[in-house]
C-alpha cells in the first residue's frame, strides 16, 4: 500500500495534470446493477495483461533477491519476513488481491 501510496505523491508533485486519476475505493454498486439486466454472461477470458502489475512483480524480486542474499550472508533472521513479504507483493502481482470487474 505504501507503494501506491509513494508513486501517488510523486504523480501529484510532478504531474498535476493527472492529480485527479487516483481513485481511492471502486464503487460497484452501479456496475453490478448494469450487468444483472445484459445479455447472459459469456465464458469469462483470463487476460494476464489486464492483471499483471508489473512495478509490484518488480519489487516482489528485489524483495526476494534481499531476502536470499540475507539467508546467505545475514546474521539476524531478516530473511523469514522478506520472503513473507515477497509472497504478497507476488500475490498482489498476479492480480489475486481485490475485485476483479471485467470491462465487456
Amino acid at each position: 500500500m505504501s507503494l501506491h501510496r509513494t508513486k501517488a505523491t510523486f504523480i501529484g508533485l510532478f504531474e498535476p495534470g493527472r492529480v485527479n486519476e487516483w481513485v481511492v475505493t471502486e464503487k460497484l454498486g452501479d456496475a453490478l446493477k448494469k450487468k444483472l439486466g445484459a445479455k447472459a454472461p459469456k465464458k469469462p477470458r483470463l487476460r494476464i495483461g489486464e492483471r499483471l502489475h508489473v512495478l509490484e512483480l518488480i519489487v516482489g524480486f528485489y524483495l526476494f533477491f534481499c531476502g536470499c542474499y540475507d539467508l546467505a550472508f545475514g546474521k539476524n533472521g531478516y530473511f523469514i519476513y522478506l520472503f513473507i513479504q515477497s509472497v504478497a507483493f507476488f500475490i498482489a502481482a498476479v492480480g489475486y488481491v481485490g475485485t476483479f470487474v471485467p470491462n465487456s
